[in-house]
């Protein structure tokens, strides 16, 4: 692009040099060629033709737009007068009469719209840091014992994941998070609650989530600290935003993404009735194949009445028969004997248990009675009541020999019951040995 040069009134510039030098300025520069602009929509005008014109205008500034019909069909919300909205395009000059105009490509409410845009950034950056990867992915369990939700505790949310798991799979248990999951708070909860879950080592699987709502309502759930918490999690996370049109950021880091809380349940489980109905077939393809095997027996069985001899002949079929009859014993029992079995394995563990621990008390009752008898033989008060007792000077010290006092000296006597008080009047050397 040439800069214009001083004229003079003999070699002017033509109107439209002057024009396609404004609108190569326009179009050069890159502030001017990707830019988005909020304002109020006014003068709105839909002609025939699909295209949109209006104005975007702030106090008494205002901007020409034209949205092709191209762009105009594919629009997530028609415009009216008195909207705020986002404007996504570049400002170009319209020849015919020499005004600028912003060509727009998006359109959005400004409200949601400027969320909505810091969200996509947002997603680009940790699907950059490999926040989204499937390698991150944890499988979940295929028969969890024990299920974490972090939701609200007064809302539908819960209510339907516990009825969809009971329906489903009885036997887990559930353990409930409470936390708020709309507003400001929200966020700074549910990452609470999804930290004190991974504290816990019993918990096999964690749904994260709430009912349905608008868009405002889930956007706790697009929050960044929230999808690095799940991202973090060393539970598996089930993520259950109630809302099928917009996928909140969440869903992206999750494990596992369902629509509902209750879908979200359905996948956490499996049916017991088709757990029921796949060990019934697996009993019936048992209980065939036995039956084929016995099939075949009673075929080779009949093979050999033609030629074994008659005395070998009725000794195998004897055996044979019992065999059969062994086979059909077990093909029709096999499976209460297994069960049998397992309760027969609980009680012997169960009462092992019980009699160890009653030994244990016996032991331990034993060698306290024992060691209370030592303990009374040691005691000073013990072997005076067999008869002994301790004589000590005035000074309280312990008389252990005859030297350790002269005739007419005082001696305390301590019994097992009282004292008394004495004077030496005589006393005898012992040789010891």
């Amino acid at each position: 692009m040439e800069l214009f040069k001083e004229t003079l009134p003999q070699h002017p510039y033509t109107v439209v040099e002057v024009v396609q030098y404004i609108k190569d300025i326009l179009t050069f520069e890159p502030a001017l060629s990707d830019i988005w602009v909020k304002g109020e929509i006014s003068d709105l005008n839909r002609p025939y033709s699909g295209h949109l014109y209006f104005k975007v205008k702030e106090e008494n500034n205002t901007i020409n737009c034209v949205i092709f019909k191209n762009r105009a069909i594919n629009l997530e919300s028609q415009p009216k007068n008195g909207d705020e909205v986002l404007i996504h395009g570049k400002i170009d000059i319209y020849p015919k009469n020499s005004t600028y105009q912003l060509i727009g490509d998006q359109l959005k409410p400004a409200g949601i719209g400027l969320m909505q845009l810091e969200l996509e950034h947002l997603k680009a950056r940790l699907g950059k840091e490999g926040l989204f990867d499937e390698e991150h992915k944890k499988p979940t369990p295929l028969f969890p014992k024990k299920i974490g939700v972090v939701t609200s505790a007064t809302g539908a949310a819960i209510q339907d994941i516990i009825r969809v798991l009971s329906e489903r799979y009885p036997v887990v248990e559930v353990l409930l998070f409470p936390t708020l999951v709309q507003g400001n708070e929200a966020p700074t909860q549910i990452v609470t609650a999804i930290q004190m879950a991974n504290q816990r080592s019993d918990l096999d699987l964690l749904i994260v989530g709430r009912g349905g709502g608008s868009i405002e309502e889930l956007w706790s759930f697009n929050d960044e600290s929230v999808a690095r918490a799940i991202f973090a999690s060393q539970i598996p996370i089930i993520s259950a935003v109630g809302h099928e049109t917009d996928v909140p950021l969440a869903d992206f880091v999750a494990d596992y993404r369902s629509a509902t809380p209750s879908s979200a349940a359905e996948h956490a489980v499996p049916d017991q009735h088709e757990l029921k109905r796949k060990i019934y077939d697996q009993e019936s393809r048992l209980l065939q194949n036995i039956g084929q095997i016995v099939k075949f027996l009673r075929t080779d069985l009949r093979a050999l009445e033609h030629q074994i001899p008659a005395e070998r002949q009725l000794n195998r079929i004897n055996r044979l028969r019992q065999k059969i009859g062994q086979m059909q014993l077990t093909s029709q029992n096999i499976i209460k004997q297994k069960i049998h079995q397992l309760k027969d394995i609980v009680n012997h563990c169960q009462q092992k248990q019980m009699l160890s621990i009653k030994d244990l008390k016996q032991d331990k009752e034993t060698k306290l009675r024992v060691n209370a008898a030592k303990l009374s033989q040691l005691n000073p008060l013990g072997i005076l009541e067999r008869g002994y007792s301790i004589v000590s000077n005035s000074n309280r010290k312990p008389i252990t020999n005859t030297a350790s006092v002269e005739i007419g000296d005082t001696v305390y006597i301590k019994l097992a019951q009282g004292k008394l008080t004495s004077q030496v009047i005589s006393k005898e050397e012992i040789e010891s040995g």
